[in-house]
């Protein structure tokens, strides 16, 4: 019984979670109603209710739940391997944005993308602080790095573009051509070094 609840709840979350990016994509967060977003989900109110105080406590969940499962891609890959490829983990980061391509014109529109992307950049950056330091040659990392916020914005910043001109080539050719940016802009690093 327990087991076809949770399914209910999953597939109850999904609609609301699927109205509301339909909604985002004709208008901003504060032109949509819950009884506009639960029509179009065909539940009723109390069911939103019961899952979200507002549109921005959804809107948020969402957000948490998408750099959530962020995060469990990116504890996949060991700091040793990354020490000889960056290929594998960009790779699995722009198909990562490629299969949740839905939510992306969502985040990275004008009223979400700010934050998104901050989130987002903070994941990769506190990544490289704690589990990554030392593979590369990025200097002081105990303040602000330029070395560090570079590489990742850069690489956010890929990130959104790709996916802002609708992920135009594969997710293999856009790691492919960040690892190159990232390794050639470290590589003149280390041999000013």
């Amino acid at each position: 019984m327990e087991q076809k609840l949770d399914r209910r709840v999953r597939r109850t979350r999904e609609q609301l979670k699927r109205a509301l990016t339909e909604l985002l994509l004709e208008k901003p967060v504060r032109e949509i109603t819950v009884r506009e977003l639960t029509d179009r989900a065909d539940v009723n109110r109390g069911t939103f209710y019961a899952h979200y105080t507002d549109l921005y406590d959804m809107l948020e969940q969402m957000e948490n739940e998408l750099l959530e499962a962020f995060q469990a891609l990116l504890d996949r890959h060991a700091p040793d391997d990354l020490t000889r490829d960056l290929s594998p983990l960009l790779s699995d980061v722009f198909c990562f944005v490629e299969e949740n391509r839905a939510l992306m014109p969502v985040f990275l529109g004008q009223q979400t993308a700010d934050r998104f992307l901050r989130r987002f950049s903070q994941v990769i950056y506190q990544r490289c602080l704690t589990e990554w330091a030392g593979l590369y040659p990025l200097g002081d990392v105990s303040e602000p790095n330029y070395y560090l916020e570079f590489v990742v914005s850069g690489t956010v910043n890929l990130v959104g573009t790709w996916a802002r001109r609708g992920f135009r080539e594969t997710p293999e050719d856009m790691a492919k051509l960040a690892g190159q940016l990232i390794l050639h802009g470290l590589q003149s690093l280390w041999e000013r070094n």
